[in-house]
């Protein structure tokens, strides 16, 4: 068992059903997979704040046993003060639901009674929100058609490394890819069309049974940023074997192991340094540009959701669509000032 995931087989209630060590391995990994190993990660590091915090406090992270006690949990006055607190931090409101989240999660995978669940809890996580403002505090940039542009004249595309980093910049925006789905690709979730090419996700944030996803890719009106031409150089260098589309290199040699969501990540940072472009840029920059950049097209909210594949419309809508239509559309330049 990783030290990411909370699951204790042993310590979960039963009937005295007598389970091999195998039945344990194959269980915990069951419910391990209940939640993306960076869920697991991010909930590891907010489950360790909580547990620090309660050592300084005195008190038990999961609540009090011995008789009397029953599976109650912790308590949820503590649970409360701890949000609180978090809160007048500085922290922002998607720290506190993770802190929810992660407390809540550790709860129910040793069968306690879940503190973050009751009418307390959810009160002051409801005023926090008030307080605290739910929208990003530093939301990703959006990068237009000029700015990869910028990002694209910083690379030397004639090298195996350039060749992969501009394919994935170009295939990340034409795509409105998430960084681990870039990351997951392989050469069979490839499948070129006489109009383009097609991506086979096998799985994604908003995918995650892996029943799949298909997003279509349109071929470019200019070679230097045709998504389909970059990949196309970059599978060059990257040679016929079955596996990852983009690989990770080592000592100059790209094996064929995948590369990380971090790693597309500090590529578009680096680029963006290196071309001089401000604000904060990342690899979201790409999928939240795709977004700005067709609405400002007038493409329809249908035809962006179906690429972005958002589960709610009012995110995209509120994130992208509307402060891309923002100068478009205001009422200002009626006034006559």
């Amino acid at each position: 068992m990783n030290s990411t995931s909370p699951v204790l087989i042993d310590s979960y209630p039963h009937r005295g059903t007598p389970l091999t060590a195998e039945d344990v391995e194959r269980i915990t990994a069951a419910i391990t997979a209940t939640h993306a190993a960076t869920t697991r990660t991010v909930y590891a590091s907010a489950w360790r704040r909580w547990e620090r915090w309660c050592t300084h406090r005195g008190i038990a992270p999961l609540g009090e046993e011995g008789p009397g006690a029953g599976r109650r949990g912790a308590d949820p006055v503590a649970v409360c003060a701890y949000l609180a607190e978090t809160a007048a931090d500085g922290l922002s409101a998607a720290t506190v639901d993770l802190a929810c989240s992660a407390i809540g999660y550790h709860h129910r995978c040793r069968d306690l009674t879940d503190p973050t669940a009751t009418v307390a809890v959810r009160q002051v996580r409801r005023g926090l929100h008030r307080i605290l403002g739910t929208a990003p505090r530093r939301p990703a940039h959006p990068v237009g058609p000029e700015e990869i542009g910028q990002l694209l004249a910083a690379i030397d595309r004639d090298s195996p490394v350039g060749a992969r980093d501009a394919a994935v910049i170009l295939l990340g925006f034409a795509g409105a890819l998430r960084r681990s789905e870039l990351a997951n690709l392989t050469l069979a979730d490839l499948e070129p069309k006489p109009g383009g090419l097609l991506l086979r996700l096998r799985r994604s944030k908003t995918d995650p049974d892996a029943r799949g996803q298909v997003v279509g890719i349109a071929p470019g009106r200019h070679r230097d940023t045709d998504p389909i031409t970059a990949l196309d150089a970059w599978l060059a260098h990257r040679g016929p074997g079955q596996g990852p589309v983009f690989t990770s290199f080592r000592n100059g040699a790209p094996p064929l192991q995948p590369i990380s969501g971090n790693v597309v990540t500090s590529v578009v940072r680096r680029y963006a340094v290196a071309a001089g472009l401000t604000g904060r840029i990342t690899a979201h920059s790409l999928r939240a540009g795709h977004a700005t950049t067709a609405a400002m097209a007038g493409v329809g909210i249908d035809r962006i959701a179906a690429q972005t594949r958002h589960r709610r419309i009012d995110i995209l809508i509120d994130r992208y669509i509307r402060p891309a239509h923002a100068l478009h559309a205001t009422s200002s330049s009626a006034l006559g000032l």
